[in-house]
């Protein structure tokens, strides 16, 4: 029998899973269009992530709250704070999230830009 807190709590382990491909979607795109510039901060994170998950292309746990401890308190200082939202959306993810192509491909177009 499921009860309504069974539901919930599932849904909820769900929905990260949705928003952080659509987060990563919008942030490519806002920065395509010149709507967002990442700092220098974001992209450095961005090439700290892209360089630890190159042998395997996953973006662990681990290798997540890494960035985040040299991010540190000035990530979340940040007038936009998405970049940090989508990585801490990642962390309690599931592998199919962690493995998700829109993160990916966010994070190597944040290492091609200057």
């Amino acid at each position: 029998m499921t009860t309504p807190t069974d539901h919930t709590t599932h849904a909820d382990l769900a929905e990260p899973a949705v928003c952080v491909g659509e987060l990563a979607q919008d942030l490519a795109d806002d920065l395509t269009a010149g709507r967002w510039t990442p700092t220098h901060l974001d992209r450095r994170l961005a090439r700290f992530l892209v360089t630890t998950s190159a042998g395997d292309g996953q973006l662990t746990a681990q290798r997540l709250r890494a960035a985040f401890w040299e991010g540190g308190e000035p990530l979340l200082r940040q007038p936009d704070v998405r970049f940090a939202s989508l990585l801490a959306r990642l962390i309690p993810g599931t592998a199919s999230v962690l493995d998700e192509a829109a993160v990916h491909a966010l994070l190597r177009l944040l290492t091609r830009q200057t």
